[in-house]
Order: C-alpha cells, then sequence, then structure tokens
C-alpha cells in the first residue's frame, strides 16, 4: 500500500472517529444483540482465570488453566492435570497442531506436552522443558515450532534441534508474549518492549523505527495480508510489502491484552481494565462489568465453529452467542433484574419497567429515563401512553405518575384520593377516561386536558365484579371495557359490570391478559388460552389437550406476520399463524397445535415471563420484547432468521465393556457383560438442550431417543454378532446430524457340560475326540464368518460415512475431504475448479407439497446433475437444497460450458410424474483455483459468487473473479 494512500485513508478515519463521537448519543456495544452465559468455578471450570481458548478438529473447546489444560464438550469440563507430565500441570496456551492435530499444552515452567485422542481415553506425551514459562506456540510446518518464553526470548525447535534468539539476535527484550506468522512466512514476535521480525536471511530478529516500545499482547496476520500489531493502549497496521506503519486512529482505554480475527473476518479487542470491543476506527463501546462480564481483564478471545464468540477472563468463561433471543438484564447495564411492564416511546426505544424502576433501551444501548421524577427509582407495574405522547406509570406502592416530555406533572395515590397504591394495568379509553387495575377494583378517573385526572370512580364486588384484585383491562372495538379479576372475566357496560361466562370451554378463574384483532378476542388464563371469535359468538381453549407444554398463560400476543405468541412462567410459546389459523377453524377441540416452546438455552435469561402491564410487546418494526424475572428478553425477527445452525457433530467419547475401556473392532468374550456407549453432541448454541437418537444396529430395530440427560447407552447380555453403535444429534427444531459410530463384535459362547463330555468320554473316546474337533472347526469357521462379516459392515459404513443417504452422493464431509487433498497433493499446481448450485425458492416446494416432495425433486436433481457432469471429480450434496462439483485437470476450462449444461437440464427437466407443473431451476457460482489459496478460500470465493448470482435474479451463473 502506498504511504500517501494510506495517509488519505488514515484522515478519513480519523475524520470518521471524530464525527461518530460527536454526532452520536451513544453506541451500543458491540455484543448488546448477543445472549451471554458465563462458566466458572461453581459451574464445574477448574480454575477462573481463562488463559487461552481454541477448538480442536472433533469441535472440543480446550481452555488453558493455572489447574491445567481443560476439555469442554459444552456440557462438562474435563481437566488433564498430572497426566500432561508438566513439571508445573498449570497450562498458559493450549492449541491444536495443525500438521499432526494433536494437541499441544505449555506450562509456568517450560513444559510442553501433546496430546493424541483415543477412544480408550487418550494420552498425552510430554517433551524436553523449553528452558522458562513457555506462553505461546506457532506451528510453522510439520517440523517446526517456534516457542514464546517469558525470560529467554523465542526458541526455534525443528526436529530435535533447538535455536534460542534473544536480545542478542536482534529482539527488543527477552520476555515473549506474542508470536504470528504473516502470509509472507515472517515470524513476528511481541515483547514487552515493543515488536521485530524474523529476517530469515540474517539468521537474526529486527525491529521497525515506526513502532513504540511497549507491551504487544497482540499480533494478527490479518485475512487481508496486513498485520495488525498492539502496543500498549495503541494499533498498528503494517503493511505486508514495503513494513510501511499506519497508527490506526482509535486508542483504547487500557492496555490491549488480546487482538483477534475470527475466521469470518470480525475483529475483536480484548483490555487489561476495560473488557472487550470490536476493532473500529471510530470511539470504542467497550462491553464491561456494566454488561455481564465477570471481570474486565481480558486473557483471550476465539470464535468457534458456530460462530460463538468466547471470552477468557480472571472470573471465568463468557460466551456471547447469536440466539433467537436475547437479554438486557441487571448484570448488562439494565440494573435491577424483575421487569413487570415494557412499553414503545414515541422515539422508538422500549422502556422496561420493574422492581428497579425505569430504564430506555434503544439500538442495544440501556439509557436512563430523562426524568428528575422519583418514579425512575420506583417498583413498576404497568405503562400507558395518551394520544398527547403523556406517559403514565403504574407503580406497586406508590399509585400513579404522569409524566410529560420527561417532566411529572401529577401523582396520584392513597394520599391525594385515589385508593389502590398497586396499579397493575392502565387503559385510557376512547371517551378520554383512564382506567386502572388495582387490589381494591377498577379505578375510573376523567383525564382532563393537561393529562391531570380528576377524582376517580372505583367499581369493586358491591358492582358486580367476582373479585377486586384485577389483572388486566382492555377495550374492545366495539366500546366494553373487559376486565380480567382474580374470580374471573367482566365486563363493564353503560357503566354496569356483567359476568362473562366462560364455562362452556373452561373452569379458568384468574384472567392475566387480553389482545384483540378483528376477527378475535384472546384471553390468558390459568387454564389455557380462551379464544373468542366475534362473527360466531364461540368460545375455544387451547391448552394441554392441544399439545401446549402448559396450560397457564400470562399475555398474549400476535406480531406483524400475524404468529401467535404466549407468555408463560416457564417460558414464551410460539405458534405460526398458518397452524393456530388451522386449529382455531377445526370443529375438533383436541387439534394439535404445532409450537415452539422458547426457553432459557433459546437466549432468555430467564423462562419465567411475569405478570404486568403489559409483559410482552411487539414494536412499529415488528420486535418482540418479553418482561421477565432475570431482565427484558428480546427477540429480532431478523436474526433469529439469520441464524443458520448446522447440526451438533456427535462424538462417542469412550465405550466399556464391564467397566474396562475398548477400542473400535474390538472382539468380545463370550462371557462379557454391560457394555456402555459414552456420547455428546460437540454443540455449543444450547449444549443442554441437544436432542439425541441412537441405535445399536443388529439389536435395536429403530432409533431409540434418550430421556431427560442422559449421554450414555448400556446393553447387556448381547448375543453373537457384529453390531455397530451409531448415535445422531440435533438442536431443537433442528435437523439431524451424520450419525458417529463404534463397531464392537461378540464371539458366540462354548458351553461346556461335565456330564455331557464324561458321558462322551465313557461311551467313545473317538467320539469325544471327533466331537472336540468338530467344535474347533465350527468356532474356526464361524470366527471367519465373522470376520468377513466384520470387513463388509465396515466398508459399507465407510461408505455410508461418506454418502448422502438421501441423493446417494458424496456428502460434505467427502468432498471437503477430497478438496482438501486436492489442494495439498498439488499445491495448485494442477488446475482446479469448484462449482456451488443452489435450488432456486427450494423451501416454497417443501411448504407447498411437503417434505416428502421436496426429497424426491432432491433426489431428481442429484441425478440430473450426475448426467449432466460424468466428467467431474466428484459431486456433493452440499447441504439442504445446495450441491458441489468439483473439477480438475483439463475439464477446469469447460467451468462455464458445465454451469450452462447443468443450469439448462434442470431448467427444462420434466417433473411432471413428481407433481404436475413443477419447475425447478439453480443458482450457480464458479470458482478456478488460484496457486497458493487454501481450500477454504475456493469455497469462500465461489459462495461469493453464488451469492451474487442469486442476488442477481437467480437462474443464473456467476464466476469469481480471482481478487475476491
Amino acid at each position: 500500500m502506498p504511504i500517501a494512500y494510506r495517509q488519505v485513508i488514515t484522515l478519513v478515519l480519523a475524520i470518521f472517529t471524530v464525527c461518530t463521537v460527536n454526532g452520536t448519543e451513544l453506541d451500543a456495544p458491540p455484543l448488546g444483540d448477543r445472549a451471554l452465559r458465563v462458566w466458572s468455578t461453581n459451574d464445574g471450570l477448574p480454575h477462573n482465570s481463562v488463559n487461552h481458548i481454541t477448538q480442536d478438529s472433533q469441535g472440543y473447546l480446550w481452555i488453558a488453566s493455572w489447574e491445567g489444560p481443560v476439555r469442554f464438550n459444552g456440557r462438562n469440563f474435563e481437566l488433564f492435570a498430572e497426566e500432561t507430565g508438566l513439571p508445573d500441570p498449570g497450562s498458559l496456551y493450549v492449541a491444536e497442531n495443525p500438521f499432526t492435530k494433536q494437541m499441544i499444552s505449555t506450562g509456568t515452567r517450560g513444559g510442553v506436552s501433546y496430546y493424541q485422542s483415543s477412544p480408550t481415553g487418550g494420552y498425552w506425551t510430554p517433551q524436553p522443558r523449553v528452558f522458562d514459562r513457555v506462553d505461546y506456540a506457532l506451528f510453522v510446518s510439520i517440523d517446526c515450532t517456534w516457542y514464546a518464553t517469558v525470560n529467554t526470548g523465542v526458541v526455534r525447535e525443528c526436529g530435535d534441534t533447538r535455536t534460542q534468539y534473544d536480545k542478542t539476535q536482534g529482539l527488543p527484550s527477552a520476555k515473549i508474549l506474542e508470536l504470528e506468522q504473516d502470509q509472507r512466512g515472517r515470524i513476528w514476535a511481541g515483547t514487552d518492549a515493543g515488536v521485530a521480525y524474523f529476517d530469515a536471511q540474517l539468521n537474526r530478529f529486527r525491529t521497525l523505527e515506526q513502532l513504540p516500545q511497549g507491551y504487544s499482547f497482540g499480533i494478527v496476520a490479518a485475512q487481508d495480508g496486513a498485520i495488525y500489531i498492539s502496543i500498549g493502549r495503541a494499533i498498528f497496521v503494517v503493511d505486508p510489502d514495503d513494513l510501511s506503519v499506519t497508527e490506526w486512529p482509535a486508542q483504547y482505554p487500557s492496555t490491549i491484552t488480546e487482538l483477534y480475527q475470527a475466521p469470518e473476518g470480525s475483529f475483536w479487542i480484548g483490555t487489561h481494565e476495560h473488557g472487550i470491543s470490536t476493532l473500529t476506527p471510530s470511539s470504542p463501546q467497550m462491553v464491561t462489568i456494566a454488561e455481564g462480564l465477570p471481570n474486565n481483564h481480558i486473557l483471550s478471545i476465539f470464535m468457534d465453529s458456530e460462530n460463538t464468540l468466547w471470552v477468557g477472563t480472571h472470573r471465568g468463561l463468557v460466551q456471547f452467542r447469536k440466539a433467537q433471543f436475547h437479554s438486557h438484564h441487571g448484570e448488562s447495564g439494565l440494573g435491577y433484574d424483575y421487569v413487570r411492564a415494557l412499553t414503545e416511546a414515541p422515539d422508538g426505544s422500549v422502556l422496561v419497567g420493574g422492581l428497579g424502576g425505569i430504564k430506555r433501551i434503544k439500538d442495544e444501548a440501556v439509557l436512563p429515563l430523562d426524568t428528575s421524577s422519583r418514579v425512575r427509582s420506583e417498583s413498576i407495574l404497568s405503562f400507558a401512553y395518551d394520544r398527547d405522547q403523556r406517559l403514565y406509570i403504574g407503580t406497586y406502592t406508590n399509585g400513579l405518575y404522569v409524566l410529560e416530555n420527561g417532566r411529572e406533572i401529577a401523582h396520584y395515590n392513597e394520599n391525594s384520593g385515589f385508593p389502590g397504591n398497586d396499579i397493575r394495568g392502565l387503559l385510557i379509553s376512547g371517551d378520554g377516561y383512564l382506567y386502572a387495575a388495582t387490589s381494591v377494583g377498577v379505578l375510573k378517573s376523567r383525564m382532563n386536558d393537561d393529562g391531570t385526572l380528576a377524582t376517580p370512580s372505583y367499581f369493586g364486588v358491591d358492582d358486580g365484579l367476582p373479585d377486586e384484585v384485577i389483572y388486566a383491562l382492555h377495550q374492545t372495538r366495539s366500546g366494553e371495557i373487559l376486565i380480567g379479576s382474580m374470580r374471573g372475566l367482566s365486563k363493564l357496560s353503560n357503566g354496569k359490570i356483567e359476568p362473562i361466562d366462560v364455562s362452556s370451554v373452561s373452569n379458568a378463574e384468574f384472567i392475566f391478559g387480553f389482545y384483540e384483532d378483528e376477527a378475535r378476542i384472546y384471553i390468558t388464563s390459568d387454564r389455557g388460552l380462551l379464544v373468542y371469535t366475534k362473527k360466531l359468538d364461540r368460545w375455544q381453549v387451547f391448552d394441554a389437550d392441544n399439545g401446549l407444554p402448559t396450560i397457564k398463560y400470562f399475555d398474549v400476543i400476535r406480531d406483524h406476520k400475524g404468529d401467535l405468541w404466549l407468555a408463560s412462567g416457564r417460558g414464551l410459546i410460539y405458534v405460526a399463524a398458518q397452524d393456530f389459523d388451522f386449529a382455531i377453524n377445526d370443529d375438533n377441540p383436541a387439534t394439535p397445535l404445532p409450537h415452539t416452546f422458547y426457553q432459557h438455552h433459546h437466549g432468555l435469561a430467564s423462562a419465567q415471563i411475569n405478570t404486568g402491564g403489559p409483559p410482552m410487546l411487539v414494536t412499529k418494526d415488528g420486535e418482540l420484547w418479553v418482561a421477565t424475572s432475570r431482565g427484558a428478553g428480546h427477540y429480532s425477527p431478523a436474526q433469529s432468521k439469520a441464524i443458520r445452525q448446522t447440526p451438533p457433530q456427535p462424538v462417542i467419547e469412550k465405550v466399556t465393556i464391564d467397566g474396562h475401556a475398548i477400542s473400535e473392532n474390538t472382539y468380545l468374550e463370550p462371557d462379557s457383560g454391560r457394555i456402555e456407549f459414552q456420547f455428546v453432541g460437540l454443540g455449543y448454541q444450547y449444549s443442554e438442550s441437544i436432542l439425541y437418537r441412537m441405535q445399536l444396529a443388529g439389536y435395536d430395530e429403530d432409533w431409540v431417543k434418550p430421556t431427560g440427560s442422559q449421554l450414555i447407552a448400556s446393553y447387556t447380555e448381547l448375543p453373537p454378532g457384529a453390531f455397530i453403535f451409531q448415535v445422531q444429534a440435533a438442536y431443537p427444531n433442528g435437523e439431524w446430524s451424520d450419525s458417529a459410530t463404534f463397531t464392537v463384535h461378540k464371539l458366540p459362547t462354548l458351553w461346556q457340560r461335565p456330564s455331557i463330555w464324561v458321558a462322551l468320554a465313557l461311551a467313545s473316546l473317538l467320539l469325544v475326540w471327533l466331537a472336540f474337533q468338530l467344535r474347533i472347526y465350527t468356532v474356526t469357521r464361524s470366527k471367519e464368518r465373522l470376520q468377513q462379516l466384520v470387513r463388509e459392515q465396515t466398508e459399507t459404513l465407510q461408505q455410508l460415512a461418506h454418502q448422502d443417504s438421501l441423493t446417494t452422493l458424496a456428502n460434505r464431509r467427502a468432498f471437503d475431504e477430497l478438496l482438501r487433498q486436492k489442494v495439498a497433493q498439488h499445491g495448485g499446481q494442477q488446475p482446479l475448479a469448484l462449482i456451488l448450485m443452489d435450488l432456486d425458492h427450494f423451501k416454497e416446494v417443501n411448504d407447498r407439497y411437503l417434505h416428502t416432495t421436496g426429497d424426491q425433486v432432491l433426489k431428481r436433481v442429484a441425478r440430473l446433475i450426475r448426467d449432466s457432469a460424468p466428467e467431474s471429480d466428484m459431486i456433493a450434496r452440499w447441504g439442504g437444497e445446495e450441491f458441489a462439483i468439483l473439477l480438475s485437470g483439463a475439464q477446469t476450462a469447460n467451468l462455464m460450458p458445465i454451469c450452462e449444461r447443468i443450469r439448462t437440464t434442470l431448467m427444462n427437466a420434466d417433473l411432471h410424474d413428481l407433481v404436475s407443473n413443477l419447475s425447478v431451476t439453480g443458482s450457480f457460482g464458479g470458482a478456478t483455483y488460484h496457486p497458493g489459496e487454501t481450500a477454504a478460500s475456493l469455497i469462500r470465493r465461489a459462495d461469493k459468487a453464488l451469492y451474487r448470482a442469486k442476488h442477481n435474479g437467480r437462474n443464473r451463473i456467476e464466476i469469481a473473479h480471482q481478487e475476491e
């Protein structure tokens, strides 16, 4: 990058920084839309200081802690201490060697140990000590590893030879904090006195004059080729070509302790005293203790294969994940947890009221309510806005407040003639009255033009109410006031209270909430959801008979798409509009109601939705908010739709026979008894709610789903034979994963009865000898047959592991493996090309004709692609309705013609035997391999081209550019 150009960029970034800082009220923290979870020693983490985080190729998370390296499967932490063989089991760094797939752990006394996984438990192999404390290991080839030590500089280990580099070889200090290799192959070292890079020709390190001295904990060889370096509180960008330096325009509030670029490209900054932020040219918005971090000192940052962000601190392991919901609670800036009421302010922000007062949330930032009124710290029960945007606020113990533009214009309680200080619900009627739900009945007061209230009147038991504890009020479109109380449903019409009898469908008593649309009125109760259809004058109830998980609901609402949401004390129930409309128009009162039950594992800090006025809100932009016992839950339809959850990968962690670990393809003795398979799904979105199904082929006739948190399958007294244990995993409402498998064999039992042998011996020694020889012959033949069966089943299993069960094409695992082999074997010298194809609007096929028809279409498409591209190296089902095609050699020159041939074949395909008038088209993205490029880069460029094809109208072909 030319220096003049860099200076222009720096100036632009600086101007942008000033404009951003001065032109906004308050930016939201970069992780405000993610669900947060913390693990500490109280949750099984061996030590609260998380020095480093990584993920191995199986999917396990590994943590370097002061107690030793820790393996985490999403549910349990497994500590390796003395077994590592380190001089001090404490671990400072863990990583997977990309060349050998072994894990490495480095320690405080110069210890280095490698871990090799094994079905029987795995084992550690300690290496010779590396002088003193080793903070980092950098793998540059299968033979060479560089180590960062705390007092003796950098150590390069190639084979059995170690070479030490310290200040005499150009390093600014012997205290090494970070190592990194850039895309040019240069090794960079961060120290407590600055940064240096290794000059291979001079066999020494060199410093850059433009870089200052100071603590450098972070060096990143970025995906764009530049080298990002943190020194103190500043970040510098080094051009890889001329090694010129540009200072990043943003300064951070304390020393940068971690600099990390995630695989998807995002940059993250960890600091010594101020938490974490994204890399931005503007003033950074830090996520700190105020937003839920257990500690502001960031030790490590890592993003796993599910794009979940992990943060290591001195007080635990933190997870930030994009979920259907996230929560604003006491630890994340709200200041309190128990929320009862929500409303949307005129400026689009959401007012949150609860046990600790009122806060305002806008663009994920938690802000104070701009008022000097004491109501901002009262215990809040309800909200309402009038037509002049005056805010009426009901409290738990101090009556009703009225604010206008943040100024308190009135306060009413028992001392001012308003009995019933707990205002549970507020209703501003169309004829200019304010109604309030209290514990002493329904308050009614005329609203004056200035927003104040006239002396109220009350409706109680003497006026016809079944009870004076009122939960909810609602004015229907016909003008009646519906009243929900502790003892039933009533209406106020023409000044009179009349009970509403719903006993024909329900014995509900507690009435908690109302919602009305053009056709129906929806009422939540302690005995289900009551629905009144106006045109038919008909009541219906939806509860456990319809398959719902609970029957006590506090509020109901239908969002902008017509989807139904029910709030309960155990979670939030979602019912798609078409499913609810089908059930409500069905005469069968027990029609199953398909639903999703959102609970804490979907991102809610608490699944307990509270009663309030109101506890659910759909904003003008279609987002859903819920009041819970731990903050305000927030659901964004756009984010939920964007979450693409791949199934968690199951692994069989251990298999034992009568308590002893065994490896795959073990032959079990005839007298062996209990065999146990221990498994887990390596997914971290919400690990405790992963679903499993398992089968012991040769014994179980069908899949078996374990109950509860069972992660062990046990079998006793298996008959002789070959058995294949397989397990699959899925997130709730998600697809099942491929199977993890384990094969065992049990030899037939040789029953030996002494009385028979004695009788045979007395009868004839010859018969005994013949019987003995015959038995030996039978056992030998049986073992040979079993071994042949094992070979055949193993071959079948290997084929199934690399084959998509629906289309019989190769699956993604097989395709990725072949692509990596092609790239590794030929080093980019043999031409390669990749085609990614996605069926257009395939979801509509599934929605309209069901998944069974969709599966038939996928099988037909697979056959059409196979017939249209016989010259390909491999055709695979990439996932869902996506397919991948790999070309090599001379065929890469035909990339465009092959794409066109497949596209035309699909477009002209006759599918009338599946569904009349059905046609399919595909969008194609192609990319030609460039020497030196990784397999991941080739896939990314082809995927970008595919996205461009879909964005530009679908049923077309786009070829990736070299610079993408």
